[in-house]
């Protein structure tokens, strides 16, 4: 049951939520410059909040590409290659991008902690809420690639 709550929250993370990003940075830009345009007025920060949602919509489809082997996948010799070659070169790049993501996860993290005290130009808010999506979305990339990595490991080569 936990298990299955925590499989839902993450797609919600990297599928829905995106789409809603996407929804709202629509709806956000397309009001501006209606609002412009017809009465010389604007958004009250707008363009910022629609920049921020799309950087989140950016990091957390990565992720979402990352959960479902989309992101990073190379298959350039995967027909000439034997099921145990094939998969062992899936688990060191597997387990490559679970390095990556994980070093990501520890910079970003940094970063992001050192930016509570920078507040955005127009919203005045830290910019730790903007830039928490960086060491978030590095997160559950690593996570993605070790569970597909662990996963098969026990599922061991497919059968030619």
């Amino acid at each position: 049951m936990g298990r299955l709550l925590l499989l839902r929250l993450w797609k919600f993370l990297d599928e829905v939520l995106p789409a809603l990003l996407v929804a709202f940075t629509i709806v956000m830009v397309s009001a501006d410059v209606l609002l412009r345009n017809a009465f010389g007025r604007t958004v009250p920060y707008g363009i910022e909040l629609s920049t921020y949602a799309f950087v989140w919509m950016i990091f957390l489809g990565s992720a979402g590409a990352a959960r479902r082997g989309r992101h990073f996948h190379v298959d350039i010799l995967h027909q000439k290659l034997g099921a145990r070659v094939r998969l062992a070169l899936q688990v060191v790049l597997d387990l490559a991008c679970v390095v990556i993501a994980a070093v990501m996860t520890d910079i970003s993290w940094d970063y992001t902690m050192r930016s509570w005290n920078r507040t955005s130009e127009g919203l005045q808010m830290p910019l730790g809420y903007f830039y928490m999506i960086f060491p978030l979305s590095f997160a559950l990339m690593a996570l993605s690639y070790l569970t597909r990595m662990v996963g098969l490991l026990r599922s061991g080569p497919a059968d030619e």
